[in-house]
């Protein structure tokens, strides 16, 4: 039986990311404006943000709900947790590097990331993420 820390955190990722999935397909000039500081111009645009950042986030937040709910999928969803979690650092700390344009909120995202990534490993050894 998987800790109560260890369901928790697959419940807050999953809350989170149905949360950002939902806000990117329904409002996502708003949300493109809130992470990137500007608003997309074309529909074909809108349409690809409701689609990769919204229905991506959506997806991943109903998996993380399975895996909380499942004690057997537990392990697969931190493992995930950890690696879309460190993808998006990775991904954004490389766009920091190539691109610059540092922003707050970007710099708040990186930090996040890089909390789950370090939660998810710890649930991973199986020490509790409540320390």
């Amino acid at each position: 039986m998987p800790s109560k820390s260890r369901t928790a955190l697959l419940w807050v990722l999953a809350v989170s990311f149905v949360f950002v999935g939902v806000g990117f397909i329904a409002a996502p000039t708003t949300f493109t404006e809130m992470a990137a500081g500007v608003a997309p111009d074309r529909a074909s645009a809108l349409t690809e943000i409701r689609a990769v950042s919204g229905g991506v986030a959506l997806a991943l937040g109903v998996f993380f709900g399975v895996c909380a709910g499942r004690a057997d999928w537990v392990t697969p969803g931190l493992l995930l947790g950890a690696l879309v979690g460190g993808c998006l650092a990775a991904s954004r700390l490389i766009g920091f590097v190539v691109d610059g344009g540092v922003t707050a909120t970007q710099t708040s995202l990186a930090a996040a990331e890089v909390v789950v990534v370090v939660l998810c490993l710890l649930a991973l050894r199986g020490r509790s993420v409540e320390r």
